[in-house]
């Protein structure tokens, strides 16, 4: 990889820098995460790495609340700014591998994991997924999806960081429901157990 992005310095100098307010392939990813979900609707979703917040947008027709979150400041402000009119979603800034707000009633029944997880190193990620085990719902959904291939500024290729979600959350006992792959990204659907085993 070269670097990181700087993400907040992305979002000041273009509100939608991977345009998905118009490209077909941010748009249909969307309703792909949407029509893979296995339950008609959640208690609470968390989307930690909202970006424009697009796709919390739509998750709001889905659940009965939205958490959405980001590392950058604008792009928490986009967020806010595109759901003000939908009372049930709260939007703030978070970092993963922080866990959800503590302030939240309740404990995700939907974690989307898009177009994040390849950009966190080797430490992050496996904190975030103990996270992800410590703090989900039983019968937590999660979906996962990312690009399929390699962009020159992540720690893994999205196919590598869909494997690793996968292999590392059913060590821990989740179910892998749903697998889509096209040319252009992939998606997991995982599901934990009824009864959440002891965080590992």
């Amino acid at each position: 990889m070269s670097a990181p992005p700087d993400f907040e310095s992305l979002y000041r100098s273009d509100p939608d820098p991977w345009r998905v307010e118009t490209c077909w392939y941010e748009q249909r990813k969307i309703d792909v995460v949407l029509a893979c979900l296995g339950q008609r609707r959640y208690a609470l979703a968390w989307d930690p790495a909202c970006g424009t917040g697009h796709l919390a947008r739509r998750l709001a027709a889905r659940a009965d609340r939205v958490c959405a979150g980001d590392a950058s400041a604008m792009a928490t402000e986009l967020t806010r700014e595109r759901c003000a009119d939908l009372a049930d979603v709260v939007v703030g800034e978070h970092t993963l591998p922080d866990p959800p707000p503590a302030d939240l009633d309740g404990s995700p029944d939907l974690i989307v994991l898009s177009e994040v997880f390849y950009y966190l190193d080797d430490v992050k990620r496996q904190q975030t997924l103990q996270m992800v085990n410590r703090h989900a719902a039983a019968r937590c959904e999660l979906v996962c999806v990312h690009w399929r291939h390699a962009p020159d500024d992540a720690w893994l290729s999205g196919a590598g960081a869909q494997t690793e979600v996968v292999t590392r959350l059913t060590q821990r006992g989740w179910s892998h429901s749903v697998h889509h792959r096209d040319a252009e990204f992939s998606l997991d659907l995982l599901q934990r157990s009824e009864r959440p085993g002891r965080a590992r």
